[in-house]
């Protein structure tokens, strides 16, 4: 019998916190979307960084990634096309003791990203307890159109 993960939608202050995403491609560029509305202290670990991200100026490290790169960060992302990668990536930061979103494995993560719709201050953000993502989405996309119809 498998046991399902249960998350809890929580606010968490990072205006001051260090965020990691390791992955320089297409995965880390979508998990970015969501979280570069709040924050500006990211770094971006990947031996190759797609231009698009490199045009957003945050912080690079071109390197494959070690255990000692998740020191001082306060959340990590493992954006890597890489499972294995992605698996050590949640076991070292379990060890530091920092939490850890692997893209698209809800079963890894200590934390999921919702839907998210920022307009001003306010924020409106859907979650399907990281079972449906695509119906998250639409949610978030109905809500959204009655917000901007008022």
């Amino acid at each position: 019998m498998k046991i399902m993960k249960v998350f809890l939608p929580v606010n968490i202050r990072i205006d001051d916190k260090k965020i990691l995403f390791v992955g320089g491609g297409s995965i880390a560029m979508h998990k970015m979307q969501t979280v570069e509305q709040y924050a500006r202290n990211i770094t971006i670990l990947a031996p190759r960084i797609d231009d698009k991200l490199k045009a957003k100026g945050f912080c690079e490290i071109r390197k494959e990634y070690e255990k000692t790169d998740l020191e001082g960060f306060f959340l990590v992302y493992a954006c890597t096309n890489d499972l294995e990668v992605n698996r050590r990536i949640k076991k070292d930061a379990e060890e530091l003791r920092v939490l850890v979103n692997v893209a698209d494995n809800s079963e890894l993560s200590d934390f999921i990203s919702p839907a998210v719709f920022k307009l001003d201050e306010m924020t409106v953000a859907i979650s399907s307890n990281g079972q449906n993502a695509k119906k998250s989405v639409e949610w978030r996309n109905r809500i959204k159109a009655m917000l901007q119809e008022s």
